[in-house]
């Protein structure tokens, strides 16, 4: 009777050990499958958060895109007339110049 009763509690002890060792290979596969989750969530929002900063850069660059044409134009208007005033310039800075090496009256 006592034999049967020792052998019913290492029966139960086995049983036990068993069940902890299952319990723990199941948290550790909870774990790695959780952790294997938040590494795609992860990447998933770097990945997304890179697409947002393109759609973002891309938005931005086309919105000032009619700025800069503006400022590229005025650019281009002010370098004209600043060309047009040199132009008119020149004979009088030629003709200067000319009177300060040749002389006035043509002597050197």
């Amino acid at each position: 009777m006592a034999l049967d009763i020792i052998k019913d509690i290492v029966e139960a002890e086995a049983r036990a050990d068993e069940m902890i060792k299952n319990a723990e290979a199941q948290a550790a596969s909870l774990k790695s499958e959780a952790e294997k989750k938040g590494e795609a969530i992860i990447a998933e929002a770097l990945q997304k958060s890179k697409a947002d900063l393109n759609e973002i850069s891309k938005t931005a660059i086309e919105e000032s895109k009619a700025e800069t044409d503006k400022i590229a134009k005025q650019a281009e208007t002010d370098c004209g007339k600043v060309r047009q005033e040199a132009s008119a310039k020149m004979d009088r800075a030629v003709e200067a110049v000319i009177g300060k090496v040749v002389g006035i009256n043509g002597n050197s």
